[in-house]
C-alpha cells in the first residue's frame, strides 16, 4: 500500500498508508496524526487542516482550487506550498509524499 511520511506538530514522523483516491485529511485522520483538527469535516469552509508540502511534489498535484486559495488565506502563516489536508487527493504519484502538518490551525 503507498504511504505519506507525515511530521506531526512535535516533529514525530508518522508513515500514514493510504487508498488511492483518499484525501490527504482522509488517510492521515483514520492514522491518528494530531495536529490536523478540520474543523469543517473536509467541506473546504475552514483552514484548520493545513499541510505544508513538498515543492518537489509539485507536479504531482493539482493546483488549488479558487474556494481553497481563499480558504487558505485564513490560514495562520500559509506558505507557498501549503494546501488544505481535505483538498488533496492522492493518487500513486503520492507514494513516498513527505508533509508537515502546520504547527498551529487555529
Amino acid at each position: 500500500m503507498p504511504q505519506l511520511i507525515c511530521i506531526d506538530p512535535a516533529e514525530q514522523a508518522i508513515n500514514v498508508t493510504f487508498e488511492l483516491g483518499e484525501t490527504i485529511l482522509q488517510a492521515t485522520h483514520r492514522a491518528g496524526v494530531d495536529g490536523i483538527i478540520a474543523e469543517c469535516g473536509g467541506g473546504c469552509s475552514c483552514a484548520t487542516c493545513q499541510v505544508i508540502l513538498n515543492a518537489d511534489w509539485d507536479e504531482t498535484l493539482d493546483a488549488p482550487s479558487a474556494q481553497e486559495a481563499d480558504m487558505l488565506s485564513f490560514a495562520i502563516d500559509p506558505t507557498p506550498y501549503s494546501r488544505l489536508a481535505c483538498q488533496v487527493e492522492l493518487n500513486e504519484k503520492h507514494d513516498g509524499l513527505r508533509l508537515l502538518v502546520a504547527k498551529r490551525q487555529y
